[in-house]
């Protein structure tokens, strides 16, 4: 995933860091100018697929209701709550507006991959497309006339607000501002607009048809659940703002002034819709992760509960109980369920997520369950973790009580009877999604991801603290779960604090932050608080560029102060497998810290946001550790720490020179070692190597399909460094969600852990320097003059020591 962050999110590595060439994860729909974490915009601002209502509308007349429910929109009379399907097919559809006369309603259209505006009839349910371009097209919304549509589109780029005209298909581009607008709603009679804008920061904005002036009309800083409804009189303006780590409901009026907050009884309201009557709907997360529809009158009072009594599809159904196994074994499974007409289905409660690598929309079952479908096929595929997946479609009739059993394929590799765990260090519970996720709702989700740990991190989601009341929680039995922390300074890169006994403040600090921006505070301070309290700490996503060391130019995509605290002995893992950063692009950095004679060993970390529609599964990157004895939280982290590990996207890997396997030391000395390396994968993967010291030494053929596949081989390896295996390349395949299959050992050492090569201490201090020359000037730049003396003092003596290795070929220590 690409880590050039624009100023509009605020989330990341900023643009002070180097602009990568190539990373994982980039964006699965049509690309947007001036933003950064592509995935981010998906997440935050594409519509969510949930079996319950979101995305309220009521008609014209206030006795009907339009919302988004099971992917497709739905009309509830609100006397009877009756609700009646309105569209059908295999794509989703939201985000309802109606005309002003109650006849159509406009929509969004996402077949993911891209997004449509549509026109549909209410009464006849003939459909047309009104916007489609090759860009994003979002958030549509009647003129008071009727005459026209405003929507979000990023036809010329990034999203901005436009207007067409319905008779005549005249398109008219209304903002052209760098960043993003969404959400336009017509406001004072139609001769203005009210639209979110997310440039340099979320806020909401107001422009004058009729000589264009723009005004903010509220500044919210970073918002991600903000979205806005005007008044049927076009005066006011309702919108979602940040309450804490929750959100609230706040109404102004159009020329300003000052907020008045809505819906006071809400505790996570979204979605807001102002009717004409004066009603204000909503919906709101529930603990079952679904959405309860509401309604409040506008001058206060208390909320109702309008969600439907009753659901009217159109067609008859069947009942279909999902039950998975594995070698006869009922296991709990990642689930993607489509009906007939490819249109993704999900149980009656629970959070569903949208896979943004194949575009499938998956949820969690313990082992058993039982879901509504349309009768006529049905097609399920079930994963249990990295060991394979199983695809069946089966025709179920109307009224039928059907069970599917899959029965899941395994590789052998059987993890536990060998002695390994597997652990995902670094997600996030909640983090900016429409959910409110405890703890225990990641249970399931390890189970059927076959994962044994995870340490969940408390970050900062720009100036506000996410999760803190879960600081310290941990669970004790299997699947094990601790909290851990992210310290994310944007402009030196983000560290975890894992295992640690009380949480690094401030959680954020550093250029680009409010407050904190010139503070005297540096990574090694996280990285030592984490030693000193029994933890473990970890440099996150660190690299994004596949090429961080290009020929052609200099180095690149690396955070500011990893190689200096790494230098300096301050680091004890890095996250060499991430969704959020590349590979073989981390691994080119890490060989060169291990050529110094660093043994600081690989790690694994989704960083999933578990509370959030769009995102991948937790452990979709991962570590393997063989801890000694019974797992433990401790004797894991312990295992990890020593290199006793391997990493993956997708393959199983055991790898031993000599007989010793990876956290251990060989015998040194130039000679011939034989090496063993085996290798188990659900999906293919395309070259199997082995390297010394950085180098390839050693490459064979993958597999082509599910299995296990063995190589062996001797080597010739020189007196000091290390020796480690890694299997990568080919398409990504459930149930991998990363880009490419990938898995790498921790290192094997030659003589002892942490001996070097002169002349390979001397090629990666070269090198390594030549970063220094990067990072200093942006560090001159993010701390002008003589401010962050110790971070600035801390760069020049890793300087200096690397100057020294480069032209005595050892790294004094």
């Amino acid at each position: 995933m690409r880590l050039k962050l624009a100023p509009v999110f605020g989330l990341s590595l900023v643009v002070l860091l180097a602009t990568p060439a190539h990373a994982q994860w980039t964006h699965r729909y049509p690309k947007l100018a001036n933003t950064g974490h592509h995935v981010y915009h998906e997440g935050f601002n594409l519509p969510t697929f949930s079996q319950a209502p979101t995305d309220p509308a009521a008609s014209p007349d206030g006795k009907t209701v339009a919302f988004a429910a099971r992917g497709w929109l739905w009309t509830m009379d609100v006397s009877t709550r009756v609700a009646r399907r309105l569209t059908r097919g295999k794509s989703v559809d939201s985000r309802p507006s109606w005309s002003p006369d109650g006849k159509q309603i406009a929509f969004v259209r996402d077949d993911s991959r891209d997004t449509t505006i549509m026109l549909i009839d209410v009464t006849g349910g003939r459909e047309r497309a009104i916007v489609n371009t090759p860009a994003m097209d979002l958030d549509p919304s009647f003129s008071p006339d009727g005459a026209s549509l405003f929507y979000s589109s990023a036809e010329a780029g990034d999203l901005d607000i436009w207007q067409i005209d319905l008779k005549s298909g005249a398109k008219k581009r209304l903002t052209t501002e760098r960043g993003q607008e969404l959400n336009p709603q017509p406001i004072n009679g139609g001769t203005g607009v009210a639209f979110v804008a997310k440039v340099g920061g979320d806020a909401v904005a107001t422009l004058s048809l009729a000589d264009g002036a723009r005004t903010t009309l509220l500044p919210e800083g970073l918002a991600p659940q903000l979205r806005i409804t005007a008044s049927a009189d076009g005066r006011s303006v309702a919108a979602v703002v940040p309450d804490g780590d929750r959100w609230k409901i706040v109404a102004l009026d159009t020329k300003g002034g000052d907020k008045l907050r809505l819906a006071t009884e809400a505790t996570a309201p979204l979605s807001p819709s102002w009717s004409r009557d004066g009603s204000l709907w909503f919906v709101q997360p529930a603990k079952d992760e679904l959405f309860t529809l509401y309604r409040v009158a506008e001058t206060g009072g208390s909320i109702e509960d309008m969600s439907p009594l009753e659901w009217d599809l159109g067609e008859r159904t069947a009942r279909v109980t999902i039950r998975t196994s594995q070698a006869g074994k009922g296991v709990a499974a990642r689930l993607a369920v489509l009906d007939g007409q490819g249109h993704p289905a999900s149980p009656a409660t629970g959070i569903t997520h949208f896979d943004g690598q194949s575009g499938r929309i998956f949820f969690y079952s313990p082992g058993t369950i039982t879901m509504e479908v349309p009768a006529g096929a049905v097609r399920v595929t079930a994963s249990h973790g990295f060991e394979g997946a199983k695809e069946t479609t089966r025709t179920v009739r109307a009224g039928e009580d059907v069970s599917i059993d899959l029965d899941i394929p395994t590789t052998g590799f059987d993890a536990a009877s060998r002695g390994w765990y597997s652990g995902d260090l670094h997600s996030h519970l909640n983090y900016g999604g429409p959910f409110q996720l405890e703890p225990e709702d990641l249970v399931t989700p390890m189970r059927a991801e076959g994962l044994d740990v995870a340490t969940p991190m408390v970050a900062n989601l720009q100036t506000v603290l996410v999760d803190t009341k879960w600081a310290g929680w941990q669970r004790s039995e299997a699947p094990l779960i601790r909290f851990a922390q992210e310290v994310r300074s944007h402009f030196l890169g983000h560290v975890g604090v894992v295992g640690a006994d009380k949480l690094f403040t401030p959680w954020f600090f550093g250029p680009g932050y409010p407050v904190y921006s010139q503070i005297n505070l540096m990574n090694a301070d996280a990285l030592k608080f984490a030693r000193t309290h029994g933890g473990l700490n970890i440099y996150v996503h660190p690299v994004t560029p596949a090429d961080p060391f290009p020929k052609d130019g200099p180095p690149r995509g690396m955070p500011l102060e990893l190689v200096p605290d790494a230098v300096l002995g301050g680091v004890d893992s890095i996250e060499v497998a991430c969704l959020w950063s590349d590979e073989l692009g981390t691994s080119e950095a890490w060989y060169r810290l291990l050529n110094l004679g660093l043994p600081i060993t690989p790690t694994g970390g989704s960083d999933t946001m578990h509370n959030m529609h769009r995102t991948m599964a937790i452990g979709s990157t991962r570590v393997y550790a063989k801890p000694e004895g019974a797992l433990g939280m401790s004797g894991f982290l312990d295992a990890v720490r020593k290199g006793k590990s391997f990493v993956s996207t997708g393959p199983m890997i055991e790898f031993a020179v000599a007989g010793v396997g990876p956290g251990g030391a060989i015998q040194g000395g130039a000679r011939s070692v034989e090496w063993k390396l085996d290798a188990w994968s659900a999906t293919a993967f395309e070259k199997a190597e082995i390297l010394v010291n950085g180098r390839v030494v050693w490459s064979g053929e993958g597999i082509k399909g599910a299995g296990k596949k063995s190589f062996s081989g001797k080597i010739d390896v020189p007196e000091g460094g290390w020796v480690a295996a890694r299997v990568r390349g080919g398409e990504s395949a459930w149930p991998t969600q990363d880009s490419y299959p990938f898995a790498h050992s921790s290192p094997v050492w030659l003589g002892h852990v942490g001996s070097t090569d002169p002349e390979a201490v001397k090629v990666a201090a070269g090198e390594l320097l030549r970063w220094m020359d990067v990072a200093d000037t942006r560090l001159a730049t993010g701390y002008p003059g003589d401010s962050a003396s110790r971070v600035k003092e801390r760069f020049a003596t890793a300087r200096a020591r690397l100057t020294a290795a480069r032209d005595s070929g050892t790294l004094a220590k």
